[in-house]
């Protein structure tokens, strides 16, 4: 079976790099049409060195080892090209450089709109990786991103929404940027002044997905809970418990605030109050409508399958020619978001070509790069004059870039480790997986409580909080008064004690409320009464300084950490040790427990960047690098910049790339004379050999000792930039 399946497997292989290759000489002949056109020639083809460097860079987001590089030059196979290129789109390197591609474009945070996309946050951009991973479809992924609906523990992709939170209008303007390459954001407040499109369409489009609510804070949504509590307010006997009814829905919605996307029947888009023109009134009641291509009207699945559909005039086209522009440096059209009916590409036969391989390819992004890497034009050498805005290229091979942000860091990851891409634990950590179960359980107990039932528990809490508001009220005050006089002591001494009030104010919503749900959950999955609630415990001065803590609740079957994830934790650890043993006996170091200490920290402290918080801190390497706030759509910055020149020659990454250990401290630990340290040094950050010229400029530097050599090579184009 295991013979058969490997068969299969090669024979697999063989049909996708022979399809590619096909395709890769269909978009050569293009080109060398349109060179022998416009009386141009192709750029020489890259040497090895060269090829090797930018292939690493281009796919996985780093420069090779020197091992790695050593491997390919060393190769005499014909095919070694087009072996590395599928080694490479295989690895985990391309899964974790293309989810910076993506980041950027759906603008990914770890922790968006201010925290309060917390809960969805880090479950959607892990399930971004995940489906990267995967290479699912790129029409299937899209179109699971614009029909995610549910609560994030059961469907992470409802993060796209949550992303624009409370901003629909928003989410509409930036899908259509993203998947369509069309602006019609202008459209919002006005006709489009410089494109076909009226606010009406605009709206019309928007009529699909405004139904979507991503507000949800949890069981005060409930439309008759509130007309339960405004009947209570007019009662003399509830009135004042039902005061505090607000904070006992608003504590209750703790559990589950922003964690759900729901579409509502009654969300009806309206026209804006000023509308002007004649098709409608102001306040009008807007059915939804495409406005590209096929007239098509229905609902959220069909506004999906509109947006992803082969037919779709620019669905394909912006995704064909997004990744020819992060291959060859250049879109052919630029910019690649901002189409208009009279846009014409560069090359519109090419463009035509482009958009039919990816159709043929059925979506697949893997199979669309792997036949654009393998093109004789890739292989060239680059473009070293700077085009002018507008002028058309013709490429006769890709764009000298500077490295994208990721590109810089991950290439100083790989300076430090002696094998970068280390394993590790794919997908949400055991603490994340923790607080989806915790909410999860809550919120699905929660959903089998009548209104009545909970606004009945909640009247009782409120009588809590009618009690601990007295007692809370001068702890209040003295709190104000210590805020204005900046006595901080006093501020965390009051703070911490108001905390320990509202907690019991809190508990009367465990008992009322939290408790009798979850039992009632206990009983719907197990058919059993359920056992007796745990006690609360009062949490410790620690505990209390923490925001909010998670209460202990009867275990329910089916709710608790999927006890797999701190197993794989634990296997990825152990795998990551085995790495570092073997790059001990490949190294001869016999000081085996120094070694891994060592690498242990080394791995600790360098991740890739795609493994940091999305977007890095600021401050972080990556942001004085350029990397994109993820705020806005592609907002990345690779230009040359003050505060990237003064971190490459004054920070510590200088220092900790030549501590001991390290890559490139190794690969000179290896080098037994001063001409081979030169070697290993070039071989380590260029993935060549000097050149004589190179050989004599140094001798003639004055500078004695190889870090010198070291931290002039990283200052120079010939590491920053992407040849």
């Amino acid at each position: 079976m295991k013979a058969l399946t490997r068969t299969l497997f090669i024979t697999l292989s063989l049909v996708v790099c022979t399809q590619a290759g096909e395709a890769a000489k269909q978009i050569d002949e293009i080109l060398a049409k349109d060179w022998k056109q416009n009386g141009l020639k192709p750029n020489p083809p890259a040497s090895d060195e060269t090829f090797v460097r930018r292939l690493h860079l281009d796919i996985i987001g780093r420069i090779p080892t020197m091992q790695e590089a050593q491997t390919f030059l060393r190769s005499t196979d014909k095919d070694k090209r087009a072996k590395l290129i599928d080694a490479l789109l295989a690895s985990d390197g391309y899964s974790q450089h293309m989810f910076q591609f993506w980041a950027d474009l759906l603008r990914i945070q770890s922790n968006a709109n201010g925290g309060q996309g917390h809960m969805t946050s880090k479950p959607y951009l892990e399930h971004v990786k995940k489906r990267i991973r995967e290479n699912m479809p790129y029409d299937a992924f899209v179109r699971e991103l614009l029909t995610a609906q549910g609560k994030v523990w059961d469907n992470p992709a409802i993060g796209y929404y949550m992303r624009d939170l409370g901003m629909p209008l928003d989410n509409l303007a930036n899908t259509t940027r993203v998947f369509l390459g069309t602006r019609i954001e202008c459209a919002q407040c006005h006709n489009h002044p410089f494109d076909k499109w009226t606010q009406m369409q605009f709206y019309q489009m928007a009529a699909f997905t405004y139904p979507l609510e991503t507000n949800f804070t949890g069981v005060s949504d409930k439309g008759e809970l509130m007309e339960l509590k405004r009947a209570a307010d007019k009662k003399p006997g509830l009135a004042t418990n039902a005061r505090h009814i607000g904070r006992v829905f608003e504590n209750l919605g703790d559990f589950v605030r922003y964690s759900k996307v729901q579409a509502l029947p009654t969300r009806v888009l309206r026209l804006p109050h000023d509308y002007q023109y004649t098709d409608a009134k102001p306040k009008d009641a807007v059915k939804p409508a495409t406005l590209l291509g096929k007239h098509e009207t229905g609902d959220l699945q069909t506004f999906a399958n509109w947006m992803t559909s082969p037919d779709n005039p620019r669905f394909t086209k912006v995704i064909a020619n997004r990744l020819w522009k992060r291959v060859f440096g250049v879109g052919l059209i630029e910019p690649v978001d901002e189409l208009f009916d009279n846009t014409v590409a560069m090359n519109p036969a090419l463009m035509q070509r482009l958009e039919k391989l990816m159709i043929e390819s059925r979506y697949d992004l893997k199979a669309y790069l792997r036949a654009l890497y393998n093109t004789q034009a890739y292989q060239n050498d680059v473009t070293q004059t700077e085009l002018v805005v507008g002028e058309v290229y013709h490429f006769t091979g890709p764009i000298l870039r500077r490295m994208s942000a990721e590109q810089i860091y991950d290439s100083f990851v790989t300076l430090i480790h002696a094998t970068p891409d280390l394993p590790r634990r794919r997908g949400i950590d055991s603490e994340m997986a923790q607080k989806l179960v915790y909410r999860g359980k809550l919120s699905d107990a929660l959903d089998l409580m009548t209104p009545q039932e909970i606004f009945n528990g909640a009247m009782k809490a409120s009588e809590v909080y009618e009690s601990v508001s007295q007692r809370a009220k001068p702890l209040r005050d003295a709190y104000t008064a210590a805020q204005k006089s900046k006595d901080k002591p006093l501020i965390e001494k009051l703070n911490l004690e108001i905390r320990s009030v509202e907690f019991v104010a809190r508990t009367g919503i465990h008992d009322q409320v939290v408790v009798p749900a979850v039992a009632r959950l206990y009983t719907k999955k197990t058919g059993k009464p359920a056992p007796p609630p745990i006690p609360v415990r009062k949490p410790t001065m620690e505990e209390l300084k923490k925001s909010g803590q998670n209460r202990d609740y009867i275990d329910v079957p089916g709710y608790d950490i999927d006890q797999a994830i701190p197993r794989e934790e634990k296997a990825a650890a152990d795998a990551r040790d085995e790495v570092f043993r073997d790059e001990a006996k490949r190294l001869g170091i016999t000081d085996i427990d120094s070694y891994l200490k060592s690498r242990r920290e080394q791995a600790r402290d360098w991740p890739r960047a795609a493994d940091l918080d999305s977007p890095a801190p600021r401050g972080h390497y990556l942001r004085e690098f350029g990397q994109s706030d993820r705020d806005l759509i592609d907002n990345s910055n690779s230009d040359a910049s003050m505060p990237q020149a003064l971190v490459l020659m004054n920070s510590d990454l200088f220092e900790s790339i030549l501590k001991p250990n390290t890559q490139l401290r190794l690969n000179l630990a290896a080098a037994k004379y001063p001409d081979d340290q030169i070697a290993s040094v070039y071989l380590t950050l260029l993935s060549r050999l000097p050149t004589q010229a190179e050989k004599a400029a140094w001798s003639k530097s004055g500078l004695t000792t190889i870090d010198d050599l070291v931290f002039a090579l990283l200052n120079t184009q010939q590491f920053i930039f992407v040849r």
